[in-house]
């Protein structure tokens, strides 16, 4: 019985293993196909296409299985078991990858990273639970070929900050006596580094602190962990293509080109899981009282003193058995940091609104005597936020500026049956609704996929609104012919010309809207409306009004007090009490912030010299930007399909240029 020849045996096994997997491997990526394979011991390889670089990691992946997590964000990673049995075969396989993309870019670039507690290594301190400082070390041959990524990397490290905490760095050869990075290196498993076979191909190792993980207890913080592997993501990124980049190209790669570029199975599955509760419910039709014609009558017979009873929507779902599907959703199985951070945000979202409709049937005063806030108020504080100094500032210039307007018909949200009636013709709901087929079918002429549909409505407040693909309008609306274009490119040009765009992307995000997506929307909204001309002084003057309806109302006054100052203002009580009702459904609603707050924003942005295009993506907030661009720069979305029909108008595209550097006060000029 031989004992001592077993491991060997078992190691040969191994071996042979990778050896097989390497040839696969090899195959795919000589037809640049998609790499996913699981290696012997519970690691993995995966590479979306051929790249000139790989992360690399080895450790104990039977007692550590959270910092592989480190190198899943790339879009070319490999993580194996340390185990001296593993490291013949993992030379193989890295080595493999190494020669046959070689022959594709003529040099490759091998990542190693381990992780270990190196704060104590660099700043020669204690370990506190929440002081620990943030450290990285390179380690380079003292022959390295690649000073300029080396360089790079160090940069892109030491501007990264976590929580308050800068990171420091160092850079090293394995055989320096300057610090004992070398030993800590050893401490975290990482192996011999790997010898790659050609002389065009590189190698560094990368320590990364362990301050996601408490030293006391072993402990992980997740959020930690989260923040400091999307960083970890970028600062590679750039130093492969540092690493790639040649002094003779004139334009170089963005180093987002260099992430992953696919939808792996785990993304498709939460963003449909996330898509399938967002499209569950519909929020904005959920808080519309159906009843708004009945509680005006009632308000009137009140002599305008009592806030009339609301009535709102059944809700279709147990909000609890919702919030059940919704946190079943293992958004924690996204490799991918960018897109993870987009589904956790949505999917807090989600969770606010789920628990506002809950409390929509409560009684709908939002500010009792005691002065506490109603459960859905809260809601809506966190979802859409309340009235900012500054904006309720320039709601106050607006109100200033402009005259008052008591004499002339109301225009609500988008128009609405007006107590008194103008002596032109007004565009009644069978003329919008035909007005409004007419448009479709042009987008639907120029985008086979733009299939939006009209409906009336005698249950919704507002005279025409946006519900996914459908436009609802109000059987009881009644505009200016003025208004109808204008409204048109509203609600078609806009909210559902984003809704089709992002039809056309792969992340369904785009086109259930990504979180706090509707400010954007709405200044996107009101800005096509005044590139038309159709901005007006009264329009103006209702966006101003909701900021001030939604700051007294948080101020404590009353639903007949706010209607009173409203009506004072010079707008007519029909439209006086439209207002305060938007504010005061289900409890205290704040959403009615992001029209002026949205086009004040959208202003801003494009003094700042950024083009309009690109908003058009989908359903997305200001905030989102970079998070498109990145993906766009992955290949992983694609720019907008098509763009509102306004922008086809020379007049408007100027139009557009003169509104860069003006705010909103600056547009005023047109009412003067």
């Amino acid at each position: 019985m031989s004992l001592p020849a077993e491991p060997a045996q078992h190691g040969d096994d191994v071996t042979a293993r990778y050896v097989a997997i390497a040839e696969a491997v090899c195959a795919r990526l000589s037809k640049n196909q998609r790499v996913r394979r699981n290696l012997p011991g519970g690691g993995r390889v995966r590479m979306d296409r051929q790249l000139p670089f790989l992360c690399l990691y080895r450790g104990d992946l039977e007692t550590d299985s959270i910092t592989p997590e480190l190198i899943t964000t790339q879009a070319s990673y490999l993580f194996t078991s340390s185990a001296p049995e593993h490291q013949r075969g993992v030379t193989h396989l890295c080595s493999a990858i190494a020669t046959a993309m070689q022959e594709h870019f003529g040099t490759f670039l091998l990542v190693e990273v381990c992780a270990t507690r190196l704060a104590q290594v660099l700043h020669s301190q204690p370990l506190g639970l929440y002081s620990q400082p943030l450290g990285f070390a390179i380690i380079v041959p003292e022959d390295s070929a690649i000073p300029s990524t080396v360089e790079v990397l160090k940069d892109a490290l030491a501007s990264i900050v976590i929580e308050g905490r800068s990171a420091s760095v160092i850079v090293q050869s394995p055989s320096s006596d300057e610090t004992s990075v070398s030993e800590a290196a050893a401490d975290c498993n990482m192996c011999s580094p790997i010898e790659l076979t050609t002389s065009s191909n590189c190698g560094l190792s990368l320590v990364v602190d362990t301050i996601y993980r408490s030293q006391e207890t072993g402990t992980v913080y997740p959020m930690v962990m989260q923040n400091l592997r999307w960083k970890l993501a970028t600062a590679i990124r750039k130093a492969v293509a540092e690493f790639t980049g040649d002094d003779q190209q004139k334009v170089r790669p963005h180093h987002d080109a260099f992430g992953p570029s696919t939808f792996v199975k785990a993304v498709r599955l939460v963003d449909q899981q996330l898509c399938a509760v967002s499209e569950s419910f519909d929020f904005l039709l959920q808080v519309t009282p159906v009843n708004s014609e009945q509680a005006w009558q009632s308000f009137k017979s009140s002599r305008f003193t009592e806030m009339p009873p609301l009535v709102y929507r059944h809700l279709p779902y147990h909000p609890n058995v919702l919030k059940r599907r919704l946190f079943a959703i293992e958004v924690e199985r996204v490799e991918d940091p960018t897109l993870a951070y987009l589904f956790w945000e949505k999917q807090d979202e989600l969770d606010r609104k789920i628990t506002a409709l809950r409390d929509l049937h409560l009684p709908e005063t939002s500010v009792l005597a005691s002065g506490a806030h109603s459960n859905f108020l809260l809601s809506s504080l966190q979802l859409y936020g309340s009235p900012e100094h500054e904006l309720v500032h320039l709601a106050v210039q607006i109100l200033k500026r402009l005259s008052r307007t008591r004499t002339k018909p109301a225009s609500h949200d988008h128009g609405h049956a007006a107590q008194t009636r103008a002596a032109a013709p007004c565009a009644g709901a069978q003329q919008l609704m035909q007005q409004a087929r007419e448009e479709l079918d042009y987008y639907h002429s120029r985008m086979n996929e733009f299939a939006g549909k009209v409906e009336l409505s005698d249950s919704i407040a507002s005279g025409i609104m946006v519900s996914q693909d459908r436009l609802l309008i109000s059987t009881d609306i009644s505009i200016s012919p003025a208004r109808v274009a204008p409204l048109l490119h509203h609600e078609i040009g806009t909210h559902l010309l984003t809704y089709f765009n992002g039809r056309c992307q792969p992340l369904q995000q785009l086109y259930a809207g990504l979180a706090g997506y509707e400010e954007l929307q709405e200044g996107l909204a009101v800005l096509a409306e005044y590139m038309v001309g159709g901005l007006t002084r009264q329009r103006l003057r209702t966006l101003a009004a909701r900021v001030m309806a939604i700051h007294w109302m948080l101020r404590g006054q009353s639903f007949a007090e706010v209607f009173g100052k409203l009506h004072g203002l010079g707008f007519n009580r029909r439209h006086s009490f439209t207002t305060t009702l938007r504010v005061f459904r289900g409890g205290g609603l704040t959403k009615d912030v992001i029209y002026l707050r949205g086009l004040d924003r959208l202003l801003n942005y494009l003094a700042d010299g950024h083009d309009i295009e690109p908003l058009y993506v989908g359903k997305i907030g200001l905030s989102h930007i970079p998070f498109i661009q990145e993906l766009r720069r992955r290949g992983i979305i694609a720019a907008p399909r098509i763009l509102p029909r306004i922008w086809d108008d020379v007049a408007v595209r100027e139009r557009l240029e003169a509104c860069r550097g003006k705010s909103v006060l600056d547009l005023l000029e047109s009412y003067s």
